[in-house]
Formats: structure tokens, C-alpha cells, sequence
């Protein structure tokens, strides 16, 4: 095919039309919500035991157990309560710069090249100090960390490095950097924390939901009322400080409702994900990012371990931006969904698309084992658009327009590499469905550089600090995956951060 642009008409036909769009009837942004008013102090003669401490950590996660950690390292008296019945771990992947293993490999990171990229793909809208402060700090943490992890015998890689050959940030859409520790388990991670904690004189409160903040007008926070599984009361007062790190609150359909109304579903597998620590911070003065929406953390879900690239109702130029950004594509196709269309010569051009999410995409035996059991096959394109119950017109033009492009070697409606274009011309064919789920929300409370709570006039709230999804302040519009493992890599820096602070040693 020769280059002559003139023969190619730019766009898609839709491959079917879109539904209506169901909205909660919770979500109005500017009503008052249930959350929002301050419930009557718990009364005295209602507690059942009062317990004094120095420091009290909310959230047996992968913050809060960093800072309880840290605070009793410090040598803290400290006290970790979680409202369910052990230890809260999720995902795999932890970000961190400047690691002794980065070192041992060679990996060399331009931290203001990271920061740079992140406050940029995300409008400018985080706190950039604290950006600075994970990229300049999560080294020590992740040494820190290794310390504990390999003493337990908890293996921990740098995920799927090296990069395929010819791979170049330098070329790419969008970077990915080597920060990527992956442990042989995060609920192993977590619960080296824990035992380290405990071994080190911290105590533990398990099915004990925290409920109140102590305050006194605009005072220091002195502790925190909570209620264990019984139902009874118990106030733990911390001389020094409490630090929150609850999570988020992608569960409480109000805070959704609320905060977060580009959602049209509440799809979360995190039940205890319901803003406790939000609410009770904010009971007490604490405020919100001044922002009309809070950044979601959406996950691509594939029926493959890969991605091809070659979509047939094409929303945005494949493996040119983030996981996040293609999430937001998605989200505008009829019912949410989109497929992936591949043909045979799948297994010899997929290592040319480099990485994604910090994972090399490589068809392995056991893949295509995978590809073959589980994808709608066919030996021609109309076979395979009846199989997928789609406008069989509709799909063969937009295979067709795809092929011309790869043929012409330049993409005229998205921009995709040339290099990562290859027509879809060669049965047998292949397709499955993508879709996405939500992780997180990642708007918390306004924080200064010390993780210190600020009021709505950006004043300290002596005694309360923040870490985990309850800190904001460290993303906006989208949870960009240039880095794999942000989230946590952020969770134990500024929960270890938060405990030293909190003990009064940072």
C-alpha cells in the first residue's frame, strides 16, 4: 500500500449503541449528607475502660502498621487498633527510589524526572512537597522495610526487570519507571510489620472500631474513643498524638455520592473501605482538597494476561498512556466495556509492545494455553462478530480501517507507534472482553509536610496526623501507573513518616 493519506477516512463506526447511563439516586453533590453532621459525643459513663498511651495508630493496614512500627521504634508507647479482625493487605506492588536493591542492580532513577511526570499528569493538583518528599525518602523506607522482610525470609524483586530490549522512555507515550518491589506476598509484608511492632512493645486491638476523635474546641487532639465487638467503649488517650490511616471510603455510598460523583456504580471488594477516619477527622475541623472530585483508582481487567493492542471499537491509542487514562476511555463505551481483537501472529509481535504497569508482556506457553481455552476463536471476521454478538459490518470496517493504518504505518486517528501496529489479517482470530474495577479512592484530607492535619483556613490540628488513602494531597485526576505501586510505596513511607512524628522524633 503506498502513502498517499488522502484514501483513508478518519473515526470508527460505533459498534452498537450506548445504553442509558444509571446514576445512584444518592448522588447529588450538593446536598447534606448523614456523614457530614457531627454525631453526639459519646458520654462518659458509657466507657467501659480508658487506656493511657502515648501514641494511638487507626488501621491495621500497610500505613498503619509502618507507623506503629516506626512510633514504638522511636521509643513511643503505642497502641494499633483495627476494626476488623487482622492485619489488612491487598495488591503486590510497592514504589520506592533509591533502594539498596535499585543499587545492586544498577537502576538509576532521575527523581526529578518522576516527580516532574507526576504532578504533570496530574494537573499540577497534588501537594509537590509531599511528592518530593516519597521520592527523596522511600529508599531508606524500602530499606527499612528489607531489613524486617529479609529477616522473615520474604523474597522481594524489582518487577519485571529488565526492560525488552530496545524498551526507551525516552520513545514512549507515557514512562515507566523500575520502582516496582514486589514481595512474594503483601500479607506477608504486613504481618513482619505486626510482629515486629509487638515484638518491639506495641499493643494490639483487634475488632475495635474507632468512633470518635478527643478534642476540645480547637485544642489538641488527646485521643480517640472506639468500640470493640461487643459493643462496648473503650478511650485510649495518647499524650502525644493519634495517627489515622483508615483507608479510604469507597464503600460508604454518601462519601461516593458525594465526593466522587464521575462514579456511577459502587463496585468494591474492600468492605471496610468506609471512611472512618475521614469522617471522624473531619468532625473535628479537619478539611477536604479544595477539588469538585476525588481521584478513583481504576483497574483495566482483561480475560487475557496481556494486552495486544488491537481493539475494534477504538476509544484511545493502545499502550500510548496510563492504565488509569485507558480506564477513563472505557468508561465512555457502551456499557463500560471493550474487547481486544488479535490474530495468530499474537505470539511474535506481542514482546514489541513493551511494558505495562510495570509487567512485561510476553506470550509464554502457559499464555497461549490460557489464549486458546478462553478466547471467542473463529476463522473469519464476520464468524468471530457473531460469536461476540456484535454489528458484523461495524466490526469488519473498523478491522479493515486498523489494517490500512498498520499497512500505511501511521496512525491517523490515535497516534499508536507505528512500530506496535500490525494488521489483524491472519486466522484464526481471538477476542475477550475488558472491563475495569475500582481499588481506591485516593482523595484524603489536606496534610502539611510534617502529616500533620490542617482546617478548612489550612491551620494545624495539633495532635492528629494522616497516612494511607485518609492523606490527600498526593493525587488528583487520576492514579497515573508510570510507577507502579505508588499507592503503597507512598502508604509505608508516610506511615513511617507519621509514626516518628507522632512520637515526637522527626
Amino acid at each position: 500500500m503506498d502513502n498517499d493519506l488522502s484514501s483513508i477516512k478518519v473515526g470508527y463506526l460505533p459498534l452498537g449503541s450506548p445504553p442509558a447511563i444509571r446514576r445512584r439516586k444518592d448522588m447529588v453533590p450538593d446536598r447534606q449528607y448523614s456523614f457530614e453532621i457531627p454525631p453526639d459525643s459519646i458520654p462518659p459513663d458509657d466507657i467501659k475502660e480508658t487506656i493511657t498511651t502515648e501514641v494511638v495508630v487507626v488501621g491495621a493496614g500497610i500505613a498503619g502498621l509502618s507507623a506503629a512500627l516506626s512510633a514504638v521504634e522511636a521509643g513511643a508507647k503505642t497502641y494499633l487498633i483495627e476494626k476488623t479482625s487482622g492485619v489488612q493487605a491487598r495488591g503486590h506492588d510497592n514504589a520506592f527510589i533509591g533502594s539498596r536493591l535499585q543499587k545492586k542492580l544498577g537502576i538509576e532513577i532521575d527523581k526529578d524526572e518522576v516527580i516532574l511526570n507526576l504532578m504533570k499528569y496530574c494537573g499540577n493538583k497534588p501537594d509537590q512537597r509531599l511528592i518530593r518528599m516519597w521520592a527523596e525518602g522511600s529508599g531508606q523506607t524500602a530499606d527499612w522495610l528489607m531489613d524486617m522482610t529479609d529477616a522473615a525470609g520474604i523474597g522481594v524483586i524489582i518487577c519485571k526487570y529488565p526492560a525488552p530490549p530496545g524498551f526507551n522512555n525516552a520513545t514512549e507515550y507515557c514512562p515507566q519507571y523500575s520502582v516496582t518491589h514486589q514481595f512474594s506476598s503483601q500479607r506477608l509484608v504486613t504481618k513482619c510489620l505486626l510482629n515486629n511492632a509487638l515484638k518491639k512493645g506495641a499493643k494490639m486491638y483487634f475488632k475495635t472500631r474507632a468512633k470518635q476523635l478527643i478534642r476540645k474546641g480547637e485544642g489538641r487532639v488527646t485521643g480517640v474513643i472506639a468500640q470493640t465487638a461487643d459493643g462496648e467503649y473503650v478511650r485510649f488517650d495518647a499524650a502525644k498524638a493519634v495517627v489515622l490511616c483508615t483507608g479510604d471510603y469507597l464503600n460508604n455510598s454518601e462519601m461516593m455520592a458525594k465526593y466522587c460523583p464521575q462514579s456511577a456504580y459502587l463496585q468494591s471488594e474492600i468492605p471496610t473501605s468506609t471512611g472512618d477516619g475521614h469522617q471522624m477527622a473531619m468532625w473535628i475541623g479537619a478539611c477536604r482538597p479544595a477539588r469538585a472530585d476525588d481521584p478513583w483508582s481504576r483497574w483495566p481487567s482483561s480475560q487475557f494476561r496481556f494486552s495486544p493492542g488491537k481493539h475494534p471499537g477504538r476509544a484511545v491509542s493502545e499502550r500510548r498512556c496510563t492504565d488509569q487514562s485507558n480506564v477513563n476511555a472505557l468508561e465512555r463505551q457502551p456499557g463500560k466495556v471493550a474487547w481486544q481483537v488479535f490474530d495468530s501472529k499474537y505470539p511474535q509481535e506481542i514482546s514489541r509492545h513493551g511494558i505495562g504497569s510495570g509487567k512485561l508482556l510476553v506470550a509464554t506457553d502457559e499464555v497461549q494455553q490460557e489464549i486458546t481455552k478462553i478466547a471467542i476463536t473463529a476463522d473469519s471476521i464476520e464468524e468471530l462478530a457473531a460469536k461476540m454478538k456484535l454489528p458484523v459490518e461495524n466490526l469488519k470496517a473498523t478491522i479493515k480501517k486498523y489494517n490500512e493504518l498498520a499497512r500505511l504505518g501511521k496512525d491517523l486517528d490515535f497516534g499508536k507507534r507505528p512500530d506496535r501496529m500490525s494488521p489483524v489479517d491472519t486466522p484464526p482470530y481471538y477476542a475477550g472482553k475488558s472491563g475495569y474495577s475500582l481499588l481506591a479512592v485516593l482523595g484524603g484530607l489536606n496534610v502539611n509536610p510534617e502529616l500533620e492535619a490542617l482546617d478548612i483556613e489550612w491551620k494545624i490540628i495539633p495532635g492528629l496526623y494522616l497516612a494511607g488513602n485518609t492523606m490527600g494531597n498526593r493525587f488528583a485526576s487520576d492514579y497515573t501507573t508510570m510507577c507502579p505501586g505508588l499507592s503503597h510505596g507512598m502508604a509505608i513511607h508516610f506511615g513511617r513518616i507519621a509514626g516518628l512524628h507522632a512520637a515526637g522524633t522527626q
